[in-house]
């Protein structure tokens, strides 16, 4: 029988009769923490209240044990341990020094094992996968709603800027990753002030030249709409990077806040290049073109001071746009044959009534058009799925496994809400629009949130007087 192991760090012995005369008194288990606290009924870390062993499971054994909840110590029905005498006193210290040695290794080795998950290896399977949750409810965000709709038009549409802010920051606080939540620290005076640097800016000049037309007859009418088209095609990319900018430098999760480092120019570049390519070559490169520009966006975002990255190609999107392409037109093909064939005619001329024949083309309108947007329905998913699988934060991979079905279902239904209410769903469209994104993205890898720092950046940085004119809060969405 090995000796009994009590909260006491004085055991005291029968040295008569070599019987334990003290009771094995159980640990008490935070389940927050999972730390064994003896002799406590709450916990020193979390303050927690402490719930005894005896509640999970119960020792049946003659010997003491280590359960793996943390190393709590008892015995069967925690009765007093009894302690043979020994023949020789040497033996039996040293069979008590070979039995605390071994009691400490095992309590060691249980300590061990990380609580925030498995070890790290070289084994991709062993790390958790993390999946964002969004926490809110439509009646809720229907509520800020109608809140917001009031006041925008008892203010002309003044209060939109703060109505924009509520819903981004309610939904902003409503979603967590990796048990942490997502804030939102824009303001509406920054909202205000981007709105009135973009109308100065680009809304005045551009209303000139759309209505140069109506003033002076002279001016043909190809010079105003020519330079109208120039300065959308210069603004749009600086429109998405200065609000792509503003959005992450105003989120964080926890305490570490989103940045975006990428360049004006660079995107500029991008954009104008794309846009004659894909129009010298009839839409072929536009997969190219949206490759390029998801690759720039998602290759200068941080988190902290750790980037994310993308390794999708301009050839990987062009098979999507292909395949969608032949799926289109193998369904207008069909419904062509349907419609126009012989077989067809001859039906319809068999039918006595005009209106079983406009019955029957309506509903073949109907199936046709839901069937076109099969082809845009997977395109949509596709592309989403492509582009999520191939973005990494650092060691960890996104994945995202919604299927063509899935969209559909959602869009569909979306749409008849809306219909149905008149607008009124739009709060619930927003919440089952997120539940669908978070349900099927995930990210699987290690994190490594502990090296992950916060760097201060500059609102505008050096050398981008365009785009820092912007960064102090141009946003269009």
């Amino acid at each position: 029988m090995k000796p009994c192991i009590t909260e006491d760090t004085t055991d005291e012995h029968d040295q008569d009769g070599g019987v334990c005369s003290m009771e094995l008194r159980p640990a008490l288990i935070c389940t927050t923490c999972g730390s064994a606290k003896n002799g406590r009924e709450t916990c020193l870390q979390c303050g927690a209240a402490l719930h005894s062993p005896q509640e999970k499971s119960v020792n049946h054994s003659n010997e003491p044990l280590l359960c793996t909840d943390h190393a709590f110590i008892s015995s069967e029905s925690h009765k007093p341990l009894t302690i043979h005498r020994t023949d020789s006193s040497a033996e039996r210290s040293s069979d008590l020094a070979t039995w605390g040695q071994d009691q400490r290794d095992q309590t060691r080795a249980l300590h061990e094992i990380p609580l925030s998950g498995p070890d790290k290896s070289n084994d991709s399977d062993l790390f958790p996968i993390h999946h964002p949750i969004f926490w809110g409810r439509g009646r809720t965000l229907f509520g800020i709603f109608i809140v917001n709709t009031f006041f925008t038009l008892l203010t002309l549409g003044l209060y939109s800027f703060w109505g924009r802010v509520r819903i981004r920051q309610f939904l902003s606080s409503q979603t967590s990753f990796a048990r942490t939540r997502f804030s939102y620290h824009g303001t509406p005076q920054e909202l205000l002030k981007g709105w009135s640097k973009a109308f100065l800016v680009f809304g005045l000049p551009y209303a000139f030249l759309s209505l140069t037309p109506l003033i002076w007859d002279q001016i043909p009418i190809w010079i105003p709409n020519a330079l109208a088209g120039i300065m959308a095609l210069c603004f749009i990319p600086v429109a998405v990077v200065g609000s792509h900018r503003y959005r992450l430098s105003r989120t964080s999760l926890g305490t570490i806040r989103f940045s975006f480092r990428g360049h004006v120019k660079d995107y500029t570049k991008i954009w104008v290049l794309g846009s004659v390519l894909t129009v010298l070559t009839l839409g072929i490169y536009y997969p190219f073109f949206e490759n390029a520009r998801r690759k720039f966006l998602v290759a200068h975002t941080y988190f902290g001071n750790r980037p994310f990255t993308y390794s999708g190609t301009g050839s990987g999107l062009l098979r999507i746009y292909v395949t969608s392409l032949a799926f289109s037109m193998i369904i207008i093909i069909t419904l062509i044959g349907i419609n126009a064939g012989p077989d067809g005619l001859t039906i319809l001329a068999q039918w006595p009534s005009e209106g079983w024949r406009d019955i029957f083309f309506n509903s073949l309108f109907i199936t046709g058009l839901l069937t076109l947007l099969l082809p845009w329905f997977y395109l949509q998913v596709a592309k989403q799925r492509y582009q999520w699988n191939h973005s990494d934060f650092g060691d960890a991979h996104f994945h995202f496994s919604a299927s063509t079905w899935n969209l559909m279902e959602l869009r569909m239904t979306n749409f008849l809400m809306l219909i149905l209410t008149f607008g009124l769903a739009w709060p619930w469209v927003q919440v089952r629009n997120l539940q669908f994104l978070y349900y099927h993205l995930n990210l699987q890898g290690p994190l490594d949130f502990q090296r992950i720092e916060q760097e201060a950046l500059d609102a505008s940085p050096t050398g981008e007087e365009l785009a820092g004119y912007f960064d102090a809060g141009f946003d269009l969405g």
